[in-house]
Parts: structure tokens; C-alpha cells; sequence
């Protein structure tokens, strides 16, 4: 498996708060069958990339060699959580994974689908560059209004899910909208989004593994787990699967547009 959101560098935000939590969420990861891994520490502003990011390649650098000299073989690759604000660019080393200039990994607000999310998503994707949403299925806006899911990847995003909200460690709510998404195509990745040891662990992506071998079928959990997240880190495209529709329908007037215009450019 490959894990393409964790926060496993520490000291650079809320995730691993030591260097030995850091290694031992690693070990387990490895021990649970993660192969590679990608640190996407918090990005809130566009104005935190000067603050942080040599911070944050710098340590990024000590961990792999600390991983190394403690015997752990996963690979580790580089990117960023970069929290949707009107102002963000993708423009920095660390802004895309692996700095291939294709995939980002964004986070919407818990409480909402901002109104400009779509807009900002269409003139990325018009320039080729992918969006990624992380946990949708955590968001309120999504868990109210599931076909916005489907809007969004219809256009041309992407989303991951959190394999502990498929566990249901964040409710049936959450657990229910996550699988929601699985069914309907909606979802392209399960990563951990690992924090600490007692957040979230790597190790959690096993189980969910089987979880999903279990519901949609193998091949769709080697894609959600394996295929596409090693695509992402090599910078290739993607073969999704044909997103189906939600029952709720929405006012599709600018989505038409949107779609008309994307359509106008390929």
C-alpha cells in the first residue's frame, strides 16, 4: 500500500510531536504493508510557505535519514495539505506531490464547500494541474449535500478518504458518507492522514484494505490503495472509474458552464 497523507514529520504542526513518535508511526506503517509514504504537513496560508517550507524540507530530510539508520525501507516522498483559501498558488517545491506539478492534496473547511472552491479548482485543472480533496467525507457540506461529491469530480477533481472513517472511528455519519463515495466512484485514494500515535496510525490502512476488498471488491481496493497513489507520486495519469450520480440533484447551471469550458480547452 501507499500512503499519500500523513503528518509525520515532527515539530512542523500538529502531527508527530517527536522524532521517535515519528519512526515508530513509520515502523507500524511498515509492518502493516505501507511501501511508501508521503509527509503532507499543514499549509494554512499562502504566506506560511516563507515562514515554513525549508523548515519543513530540512526535517523532512533528518526523518528519511533517521528512518534509514533505524532500518525502516518505505520510501518517502514530499508534499503539502495546502488549506483552500482564494489567494493559494502551486508555485512552491512543496505544493505538489513529490513537486511534479501535477497533483495537490487541499482541505476544505470542516463546516463548509467554500464558494470559490470550484472556480479555483476549474482554472487549475484547465492548466492540467489535479486537485485532490482531502477527507470530503469528514466535511459537513459533503455529509448534507453528497451530490456536490459527484459535481466536483465530475468536473475533474479528485478525493481521498480517511481509512479511519471507514472503520467508523468518526461516527456513522462519517463512516456512511465515506462508503457512500466508494460506491458511486467518488473516492480515488484511502490514506491514513496519520497525526500521532494515538491519531490516526498508518496502520489503520490494513484494515481498511480489507474493508474494502470485503465491499467493493479486490480490484477497486488495490486502485483506492495502491495503483492510483503510486500514479500520484509518479506524476501519471489516472484511469477513473465513471463517477455515478448522487439521487439528490442540484442546480447545475454554473457546473454546465464549467463543464463547457473545460470541454472548450481539451
Amino acid at each position: 500500500m501507499i500512503d499519500i497523507h500523513s503528518h509525520i514529520i515532527p515539530y512542523v504542526d500538529d502531527g508527530a510531536q517527536s522524532w521517535d513518535e515519528a519512526i515508530e508511526l513509520l515502523r507500524q506503517g511498515e509492518q502493516a504493508g505501507v511501501e511508501a509514504v508521503v509527509a503532507t504537513p499543514h499549509i494554512l496560508a499562502e504566506s506560511d510557505y516563507e515562514k515554513v517550507e525549508s523548515d519543513i524540507i530540512s526535517k523532512f530530510g533528518k526523518l528519511r535519514d533517521k528512518a534509514r539508520a533505524a532500518g525502516i525501507k518505505m520510501e518517502m516522498y514530499l508534499g503539502c495539505e495546502i488549506y483552500i483559501q482564494p489567494d493559494m498558488t502551486l508555485t512552491h517545491k512543496i505544493s505538489t506531490f513529490n513537486n511534479n506539478e501535477l497533483y495537490f492534496l487541499v482541505e476544505f473547511p470542516m463546516s463548509s464547500i467554500p464558494k470559490f472552491a470550484a472556480e479555483k479548482f476549474f482554472t487549475y485543472i484547465v492548466e492540467g494541474k489535479l486537485p485532490i480533496i482531502a477527507h470530503p467525507e469528514r466535511n459537513a457540506g459533503f455529509i448534507e449535500r453528497r451530490h456536490l461529491a459527484y459535481e466536483f469530480v465530475q468536473r475533474g477533481a479528485l478525493m481521498q478518504v480517511n481509512a479511519s472513517s471507514l472503520l467508523g472511528r468518526h461516527g456513522n455519519e462519517v463512516r456512511e458518507t465515506a462508503l457512500n463515495l466508494v460506491e458511486h466512484n467518488l473516492v480515488h485514494f484511502v490514506a491514513s492522514d496519520c497525526h500521532g500515535l494515538n491519531h490516526r496510525t498508518m496502520k489503520s490502512l490494513a484494515t481498511a484494505y480489507e474493508l474494502v476488498c470485503d465491499q467493493f471488491g479486490v480490484d477497486t481496493a488495490n486502485r483506492l490503495f495502491k495503483i492510483n497513489p503510486l500514479k500520484v507520486i509518479q506524476g501519471e495519469k489516472i484511469d477513473t472509474a465513471e463517477p455515478v450520480p448522487m439521487r439528490t440533484q442540484t442546480n447545475n447551471s454554473f457546473w454546465q458552464k464549467m463543464g463547457d469550458l473545460i470541454r472548450s480547452h481539451s
